[in-house]
């Protein structure tokens, strides 16, 4: 019992309808040391994630009312709570698939009303008997050839099940995917480029490039910056609603863009400035919007570590990190265009730098790449794991706060 009070390194992984809408997030769970990342048993991460998510009542707040989807071995299937079964979607592992006694292990979960996926699913393991009694079954589309791919989909849609594919990294393998039928999409496609295009941006995508490259002019101050936000209604409502939300917590209400520049001062209003007008370009999912101020969120709190340079600068990588998938542009080329302190360009394009650095270490424990981040390179930062745990709680509570701020009335 020892391992269950050590820090859990946790990260949600959207799954994405074909409408590029949040169906729900899997939850990715493992043991976490001050200088390393370890892989814990599939009992004791069931335990852990029941232990320190559920039973303190962070459920929600993680999934944002979405289903979790999470890994369960067969001998926890019985140990679930049944209260889970409000959130909880439970992954049968792939080593357990040819399991002959599974469909009726199954069948119990499905009468205490759980869903269940099967993880990984691999065709040779195909038995009718336990196609059916699941709702979901997801195949890892790296590990199949496009014709083996197409043959598995045709011989899985006979069966009342929905298609879930993993692994989708590309906007190309995301509509190959739509075409062969699946119903749900997970992977990082949606915060990559969709088309690195070489020619110029469409009038739409340069009028919002435009209004940013203005709001990063080294020379901005305070009147002009008032000057820009007022010339778009949707920033300047937006900017007052902010403001005057229990995210600042003022006495007195602000009613003016003036006042509130003032308040929130040139760094924030050219981050709120930013987001807000990348959310006009509404071909975009949601989550790409999250992606954003999580990166943005995780590097603000980590900087506080690190000297005023980088604090200043932290928030503005994280949240220019993304632009490349905001605009299906190369990012080094939308960067070399912005007016931005050389510091700052090579922290987002080549990850120099502390913020550089730090930058880095934030996707890839976004992305659950925790073995991928060196040891030797946290303890330069001054950072453990736990810290990273601790800012990736931390981003997902500010962003949830701010992204309801953002939606269109």
């Amino acid at each position: 019992m020892e391992s269950l009070q050590e820090k859990v390194l946790f990260a949600r992984q959207p799954i994405f309808d074909g409408r590029q809408q949040v169906y729900g997030y899997e939850l990715l769970f493992r043991n976490g040391e001050s200088d390393k990342a370890e892989f814990i048993d599939g009992d004791l991460a069931t335990r852990s994630v029941l232990l320190h998510a559920y039973t303190e009542s962070s459920a929600p707040q993680v999934l944002n009312g979405k289903p979790g989807f999470l890994n369960v071995g067969r001998t926890m299937m019985s140990a679930i709570p049944t209260f889970a079964r409000e959130f909880l979607i439970v992954e049968v592992l792939e080593d357990e698939h040819h399991i002959g006694t599974l469909p009726a292990e199954i069948e119990q979960l499905r009468k205490r009303g759980f869903q269940v996926a099967l993880d990984d699913f691999e065709m040779t393991n195909y038995r009718p008997e336990l196609i059916d009694v699941v709702h979901i079954v997801k195949l890892d589309v790296l590990t199949y050839s496009e014709q083996d791919l197409a043959e598995a989909v045709d011989t899985l849609s006979q069966h009342s099940v929905r298609l879930l594919a993993e692994k989708v990294e590309s906007h190309d393998m995301f509509k190959y995917c739509q075409s062969l039928g699946f119903d749900l999409f997970q992977g990082f496609f949606f915060c990559k480029p969709e088309v690195v295009r070489g020619h110029i941006l469409d009038a739409n995508r340069r009028a919002i490039f435009d209004l940013i490259r203005e709001l990063y002019q080294p020379e901005v101050d305070i009147q002009r910056l008032t000057d820009i936000v007022k010339r778009d209604v949707v920033l300047s409502y937006k900017l007052l609603k902010l403001v005057n939300s229990s995210f600042y917590r003022r006495v007195q209400e602000v009613d003016s863009i003036s006042h509130a520049v003032m308040i929130l001062g040139i760094n924030r209003i050219r981050s709120w400035a930013t987001l807000v007008s990348l959310g006009k370009l509404n071909h975009k999912p949601d989550e790409l919007q999250t992606e954003s101020l999580m990166r943005a969120y995780m590097c603000e709190n980590l900087s506080t570590k690190f000297s005023a340079e980088v604090q200043q600068m932290s928030f503005s990588a994280g949240l220019l990190s993304c632009l490349d998938a905001w605009f299906d542009y190369p990012l080094e080329q939308l960067m070399k265009v912005l007016p931005l302190s050389h510091e700052l360009r090579d922290a987002v394009v080549l990850k120099a730098g502390e913020t550089g650095q730090l930058l880095s270490v934030v996707v890839k424990y976004m992305h659950s790449q925790w073995d991928q981040i060196p040891a030797n390179q946290l303890s330069e930062l001054g950072l453990t794991l736990a810290d990273l745990s601790d800012a990736y709680a931390y981003a997902i509570a500010r962003t949830d706060q701010i992204s309801e701020l953002m939606i269109e009335e």
